[in-house]
């Protein structure tokens, strides 16, 4: 086949279209070959060998998910397009069979499987020196009996799911997280998520809306010489000043790192 029909081919232009999210992006500076280190992706004791390994799987589900597409007999149907899986890297198309498995294994381990993948995207320098934090909600099917009934004031409307509170940074690469039972979380969340993200590494800066201004949240990141940056909440305290003013005292009082900045 000549380069000429190549141009003209609609499966190329599918398969440089896939080539450019930010999934395959993220492929080329991650490696997902430590799930292999984990017991419970071992291969049976019988010596039946997986149908796919879990790297080729966990690549699959992370372009789904990034795609907003979720559940078994949607994720296979997107794993049966030629294009997507060549580009993360299996010989042939998965079976349902062998994605449910791979999930079914990987809630033993998720949290460590997390902790790894952040670990990585540190060393590789993609994280950046601003951090956001924000909560959201997770939908989750009827059949989720953890699940509760939440509301969402953003849209001013009832789902069903989970909340969690989430800081990310970089390309909205996620380097800590908290479910709750509501979009709402509790002021002890925020800072569970907070000193975590902290403890991968350390920003310049942290950004959050008015729920996060706190004097809590303040004062722990002014100590650890982070400075916040939340707009001004008059709920969150008897006696407020000028947000500019309540800054500048806490920075004052608790940081010798950081010094406050005022714009002409």
């Amino acid at each position: 086949m000549s380069s000429a029909a190549l141009q003209d081919d609609p499966s190329v232009e599918s398969f440089f279209n896939v080539a450019e999210t930010e999934t395959l992006a993220v492929f080329e500076h991650l490696s997902f070959k430590f799930l292999e280190e984990f017991d419970v992706f071992a291969p049976a004791q019988t010596g039946r060998t997986r149908e796919h390994e879990p790297p080729e799987l966990m690549g699959g589900l992370l372009h789904c998910y990034y795609h907003d597409i979720y559940g078994i007999r949607s994720v296979v149907r997107e794993l049966r397009n030629t294009v997507v899986w060549l580009s993360c890297g299996f010989d042939r198309p998965p079976s349902r069979n062998a994605v449910d498995c791979f999930l079914t294994d990987l809630e033993y381990v998720v949290d460590e499987v997390f902790d790894r993948l952040v670990e990585q995207a540190a060393r590789r320098g993609l994280l950046d020196l601003t951090y956001c934090i924000d909560s959201s909600d997770v939908r989750a099917m009827p059949a989720d009996q953890d699940a509760s009934k939440c509301y969402d004031p953003t849209d001013d409307k009832y789902y069903y799911g989970y909340g969690c509170t989430i800081v990310s940074t970089g390309q909205k690469i996620t380097i800590a997280a908290e479910f709750t039972e509501s979009k709402q979380a509790p002021k002890e969340t925020a800072m569970h998520v907070t000193r975590d993200a902290l403890a991968v590494a350390q920003p310049l800066w942290m950004v959050g809306d008015s729920a996060y201004d706190t004097l809590d949240w303040h004062d722990y990141l002014l100590a650890a010489g982070v400075v916040p940056v939340a707009p001004y909440n008059a709920r969150n305290t008897d006696d407020p000043k000028e947000i500019k003013y309540r800054v500048k005292d806490r920075i004052n009082e608790h940081s010798e790192d950081v010094q406050p900045f005022v714009f002409s």
